[in-house]
């Protein structure tokens, strides 16, 4: 499948940036090469995929990371139904249903990010205020996306009164299997901060407080701008029982796509990764190269949900060390040998300054410099 060919049904002006970037940018060259690697053999079960990546840019890209990431993990999909969106086969079959978050009608876009947003990537959220400007506006834009995906499996009854049936009533699809929703996160311009605050609030309630370094419980936020009220720790509601996880990721941008591509070949992009880990210093910058590669699989979580009806648990996960988290009568438990991505930052001029932002970025997140480095160029 080509998705970078012209087609009638879309006009130049209608093609999404990114998308332009990506079919006309020397810089992304390859970058390019990763999705046309991704989409060699996806099979569009719609017909208009192609037309989507090119207008709307973000759930395609989603979608074909996901066919990469379940082939990387050499699971059996069934293309034979046009929904869910990916149906995992076998004795261990699952259903998937993806959707992402976008920025909210009148919100701010991605063409005015700035340089300082950019450069911000080098730093943590440093306080309390903050941390809920940028999580609060992320929680509200994911639980309506999550929301829409549950009720396409359950269904629901629409403005007219009338019910839609759900993919539970199909006749192939099997209630007693696992039902997933897949969530990128595009929702505002530094989505690529929010790490997993968003989901630890949403998800089982735990609001971090950077003034204070710990998670306290809450069970909503207000809406940004608004007095109305936005759940949180929405997996113990009975509605979202059907819900067995949700698969998450914030850092599926042309950043992570020209990560992959230096990974493996020469590459103009210069990418930093900030990474947690449990032993100290806690954060690790990793500079992507062939040598450090980032894997497809970095950024990949799974959030269980404890109370649900079916319960997700899958060798394939654990055998490819995915991050998954989860939550019991103990706590909160993380387990996956991949260190998370906190934060990534590339860009086309990086290796001029290298040992400079790599310090940075290790000084900001440690509050210590962590890397020594010699320049002969008085003006930094």
């Amino acid at each position: 499948m080509d998705v970078f060919k012209n087609i009638i049904e879309v006009s130049e002006d209608e093609l999404h940036p990114k998308f332009n970037l990506l079919r006309n940018e020397p810089y992304y060259f390859g970058a390019k090469s990763i999705i046309e690697s991704w989409t060699k053999d996806f099979h569009d079960r719609d017909n208009k995929i192609v037309k989507e990546f090119q207008k709307t840019f973000h759930s395609s890209l989603w979608e074909f990371y996901l066919h990469a990431v379940f082939k990387e993990l050499g699971l059996s999909l069934n293309e034979t139904k046009n929904r869910p969106d990916f149906i995992i086969d076998g004795e261990n079959g699952f259903y998937v249903e993806a959707v992402v978050s976008e920025i909210k009608k009148g919100g701010k876009p991605e063409s005015e990010r700035t340089p300082d947003d950019l450069l911000s990537m080098l730093s943590p959220i440093k306080n309390d205020i903050e941390f809920s400007e940028l999580i609060d506006e992320a929680i509200v834009r994911h639980s309506n996306s999550i929301t829409t995906k549950l009720e396409k499996y359950t269904g629901y009854t629409n403005k007219k009164e009338k019910w839609i049936k759900g993919y539970k009533e199909c006749d192939w699809v099997e209630v007693d299997k696992p039902y997933l929703i897949a969530l990128s996160s595009y929702d505002q311009i530094n989505y690529g901060k929010e790490y997993i605050y968003s989901m630890l609030a949403l998800l089982y309630g735990l609001y971090y407080s950077p003034d204070n370094n710990t998670y306290k419980k809450r069970t909503s936020i207000n809406k940004p701008g608004t007095n109305a009220e936005i759940n949180l720790g929405i997996f113990n509601e009975e509605k979202f029982k059907e819900v067995s996880a949700i698969i998450f990721t914030n850092t599926l941008t042309l950043g992570k796509l020209s990560s992959l591509s230096k990974s493996i070949q020469s590459d103009m992009a210069h990418v930093i990764n900030v990474r947690y880990d449990y032993e100290p210093p806690h954060y690790k910058i990793h500079e992507v190269d062939i040598d450090h590669p980032e894997h497809l699989l970095d950024g990949f979580y799974v959030f269980h949900n404890p109370n649900a009806k079916v319960k997700f648990d899958h060798n394939a996960i654990k055998d490819n060390h995915i991050f998954e988290v989860s939550l019991d009568h103990k706590g909160l438990a993380m387990e996956g040998a991949r260190r998370p991505i906190v934060s990534r930052y590339c860009s086309p001029y990086g290796h001029m300054y290298r040992e400079l932002i790599k310090s940075t970025a290790a000084g900001n997140y440690n509050k210590t410099v962590a890397h020594e480095f010699k320049t002969h160029n008085k003006q930094l």
